[in-house]
């Protein structure tokens, strides 16, 4: 076992504050109760220096470093850990003596969510930190091994010696402990580092961002007062046309909104608070929980998930968030033999909801659970909630996905959505064997006439023989997945009386031309339309699909170019942000990303504030963040970083203010239902021929009717609304004359409000709007960018820059405006050479560098002389830098400005 001695020399040597210097007595050593800018205390052991312990010594750690690098990453260089099977449980017991009576918050350095424990001081009761406790930060030592802080709890203990007993709650598996933290202030944290310390690294020409624990005071920037006081004050959220409103006022809402996993709900009460407050300041308005309700039996829902579940809803209504609900994803159940559902041996329940009655029941008891339990912190129940905007029904699954087929679906299982096809097909032909006949050729799998059976084509095949039936398997899949969509609906609108919206599903198909309309409709009986989307550059790996590794292949993909995916293909003209409007309903995008690894990720927030105003988008939820700080390093879906959620700010303002002036729709696309039926498909993808779209069949300067449109042109939703209308009778579609909006010569959109502009040859988007104005992209290739009431000179290679007035007033006359820069984000240390697809040699670590920022920002205005330019930190407060005149000079680290009259 390591000295105790040796084991606290590096905490010994550390200077301390006058003030608090104070020795301490821990395990025979005497560490220092530290003050970091006289202000953050604190108590810091090492989880091998033990009292006494059962744990096998250091040495025999099966997860100890294997080298120099990785010991740099543990605090004091080792670790304590086991694994395997055990005999019984095993503990770690410490003296602690503490200089003062207070609350301490305890944290632990342990080894991700392995090796759930409880804890005591002294005879105090225990507490317990399970397997779903949220992880604060992410070091990593190797593949699949690292240490993350998690927040343990609070403990009131008074001034003097005690004890500090950890036991493990499970006999088997791994569990490895770093070191532990007692603070009586906020900490951030920062791998092996001590509270109030920072890395203070970045290569040349870069910047670390490693903000402090917010105090929330007076920030000039905290967008707090957006929302309401408390979320639902103004009544329920409620569908109006294609636009979500207020129930008491009838004023039209937008959400700016994150998702969050359902293992969010495990932080305690104190960083719940901590996270809705964030959130607020950063102009969030909802949250999107997106994770199962059931605890090891998944029939049954977890008591315990559910109370910290009400309490996750309460927190964030008294911030003015609203919640939306995501309780089922097939990929978060592994059915097993055993399990009441024949056939499965530890595969996902794809599709297996749609048509299993048994299935449908358990699902409808996690929902009842939901929704009518009591919730103790409101005293309600979450169907009479106004702060739950909605709920989700499915998340990422269709009978049209590639997902349904007879791999993934046991053949049991299949033989009940089989027998319910022959029905169907009996009733409509007259019975299974005319079906058959009026089909031709010969069986195929899952054909049994004696049974009352009809098989399921494949979904390829089916998508492109558009035979008879091809075209009866289309229907009745459609139509047995809206019978499902349309009885949940009113399962929890009229039995559970849930009086928030309710939407269907948001997944692909596996054509979005042929089988996409077909699946829209299948949701359109719901209140509103969802949809995912995410956006990168090629990314191969084992685990791409998920994660970031030394070894993986990647390359960077810029958004605002359009490039084509494979070298000699067409360009690539889809993002997530153009969003069809289907059947006049509300529309949101409740996953959305630019997911490294990618240099390019700075227009995100920007593209989505202006384009989803434009096209009137009702929500954009961004995926992920779980905890109250930020992200400690770029990981594959984190958003917590500074080019994204450190630009929401400006980008909230925009979106939620509705600074960019929505359009017209510039195409509505009428279908009628039985075509789609018949596999005729819609031009809901983008063609492969871009000259099928012909501008010379409408007038110019005109809107024309026309029987169909045969491919929708991409870029139309950079110029306006497209929307896509599906009914029994179909209709006449109607087309403005797009060539006065795109010039693709030149490759150049604008809006038809004209305060949007698109340079996709260049890769550089104008924002310029009476009250937001800004641009992204390529900025020094772009030379001086003139806008309405600045002037942009930046020697930046790529960035965003963005101008909002904060007052309700235009940038010419505001006296309160925002200016907020960034540039590109990466890992220290993270090194990825050459160019094109390349391999990743190092992932890299903590902090997260940015690139300097840079230029020159010129104000137009007659007295921009007489205004005050103040920098902000990267919390947003003010700094001793006052300065006024009409060119601002950028500084390499500032963030945001603050410029008033």
């Amino acid at each position: 076992m390591k000295s105790p001695i040796a084991s606290f020399s590096a905490t010994c040597l550390l200077p301390m504050a006058a003030s608090l210097a104070i020795a301490l007595l821990v395990l025979g050593c005497s560490p220092t109760l530290r003050a970091q800018s006289g202000s953050i205390e604190y108590i810091w052991w090492e989880a091998e220096s033990t009292k006494a312990t059962d744990f096998p010594p250091p040495a025999r750690n099966p997860f100890a470093p294997l080298n120099p690098q990785e010991s740099s990453v543990l605090s004091g260089r080792q670790w304590i850990g086991v694994t395997g099977d055990r005999d019984h449980s095993l503990f770690l017991e410490y003296d602690v003596t503490l200089p003062k009576t207070a609350s301490y918050q305890f944290f632990s350095r342990k080894f991700w969510q392995h090796g759930p424990f409880r804890w005591c001081f002294d005879s105090q009761p225990w507490q317990t930190v399970g397997k779903n406790v949220v992880l604060l930060d992410d070091a990593s030592l190797r593949q699949f091994v690292g240490a993350n802080w998690v927040k343990c709890g609070t403990v009131e203990l008074a001034a003097g010696k005690h004890s500090c007993r950890i036991e493990l709650l499970e006999n088997s598996g791994a569990a490895c402990f770093d070191c532990f933290l007692l603070t009586t202030e906020s900490f951030v944290p920062r791998g092996k580092l001590k509270p109030g310390e920072k890395y203070n690294r970045a290569p040349a020409g870069w910047f670390p961002f490693e903000p402090d624990a917010d105090p929330f005071a007076n920030s000039p920037i905290d967008l707090r007062y957006l929302n309401e006081k408390n979320a639902g004050e103004n009544g329920f959220i409620q569908a109006k046309g294609e636009e979500f409103v207020q129930e008491k006022t009838g004023k039209p809402i937008r959400f700016w909104a994150v998702n969050t996993g359902g293992e969010s709900v495990n932080m305690d009460q104190a960083s719940t608070e901590q996270f809705a407050r964030g959130l607020a300041k950063a102009g969030v308005n909802m949250v999107r929980i997106h994770g199962p309700v059931w605890g090891r039996d998944f029939r049954q829902p977890d008591k315990d998930h559910l109370d910290k579940l009400f309490y996750f809803i309460a927190a964030l209504k008294k911030q003015g968030i609203y919640t939306g609900i995501s309780i089922y994803f097939p990929l978060w159940l592994q059915l097993r033999q055993g399990s009441g559902f024949e056939g499965y041996a530890g595969k996902n329940p794809f599709a297996l909801l749609y048509f299993s009655p048994e299935f449908q029941a358990f699902y409808r008891g996690w929902w009842k659970s939901v929704l009518n339990t009591p919730n103790p912190y409101t005293g309600k129940p979450l169907s009479e909630e106004p702060a739950v905007a909605f709920a989700e029904l499915v998340n990422e699954d269709s009978y049209l996905f590639w997902t349904f087929n007879y791999d993934n679906i046991p053949g049991p299982q299949m033989a009940l959505l089989e027998k319910q096809y022959g029905s169907w097909l009996a009733t409509k032909y007259g019975s299974l064997a005319k079906a058959f006949q009026s089909w031709g050729g010969g069986p195929q799998r899952g054909d049994d006439m004696s049974a009352g059976r009809a098989g399921f084509r494949g979904l390829w095949e089916m998508s492109h023989n558009k035979d008879r039936r091809s075209q009866d398997t289309a229907t009745f899949l459609t139509l047995s997945q809206r019978e499902f969509y349309d009885k949940s609906y009113r399962y929890l609108k009229n039995d559970l009386r849930f009086k928030g919206l309710v939407y269907g599903s948001n997944w692909i198909t596996a054509d979005a031309t042929v089988l996409g309309p077909l699946d829209k409709w299948s949701n359109a009986g719901c209140d509103f339309m969802d949809r995912h989307g995410y956006f990168g550059g090629p990314h191969e790996g084992p685990a791409a699909g998920y994660s970031i590794r030394t070894g993986d292949k990647f390359d960077d993909k810029c958004a605002l170019l359009f490039q084509p995916n494979k070298p000699g293909e067409q360009p690539d003209f889809n993002l997530p942000i153009m969003d069809i409007r289907y059947n006049g309903k509300p529309s949101t995008i409740t996953e959305i990303n630019w997911t490294p690894p990618n240099r390019f990720r700075a227009d995100t927030p920007l593209l989505c504030a202006a384009y989803g105003s434009l096209q009137g988008t009702d929500g954009f939820f961004f995926f992920a963040t779980g905890n109250p700080g930020w992200d400690q390093n770029l990981a594959k879906f984190g958003i917590k970083t500074p080019a994204i959620f450190g630009q929401f700010p400006a980008a909230a303002l925009i979106y939620r203010h509705r600074l960019v002036q929505p359009a017209q729709t510039v195409v509505n696309v009428n279908l009628k239902l039985d075509d789609l039926f018949a596999l005729k498909g819609a031009p809901v993808s983008a063609p492969l021929n871009l000259d099928e779209f012909r501008a010379k069949d409408i007038p110019t300067g005109k809107s024309a009717e026309v029987t169909s449109i045969s491919s929708l042109d991409p870029l139309a939703f950079l110029v306006g609304k497209v929307g896509i209308d599906i009914s029994k009778d179909g209709g006449t579609s109607r087309t403005a004359d797009l060539s006065k909006y795109i010039d693709r010569n030149a490759k150049k959109v604008v809006s038809q409000t004209g305060e949007l502009s698109w340079d996709y040859g260049n890769g550089l988007v104008k924002v310029n709007s009476p009250q937001a104005q800004g641009a992204t992209g390529f900025l020094s290739k772009a030379g001086t960018i003139e806008l309405l009431d600045m002037k942009i000179k930046s020697e930046m290679e790529y960035g965003a820059i963005t101008l909002v007035a904060m007052d309700g007033k235009p940038v010419a006359q505001s006296g309160k405006i925002l200016l907020q820069v960034m540039s590109e984000e990466t890992n220290y240390g993270f090194d990825a050479p050459g160019a094109g697809l390349r391999t990743i040699k190092e992932v890299g670590s903590a902090p997260i560098v940015v690139k300097n920022l840079q230029g020159t920002i010129t104000l137009k205005r007659s007295d921009a002389l007489d205004l005050k330019v103040t920098s902000l930190n990267f919390n947003g407060y003010r700094t001793s830098q006052v300065r006024s005149g009409p060119a601002i000079a950028l500084e390499p680290k500032t963030i945001y400005y603050l410029i008033e009259k």
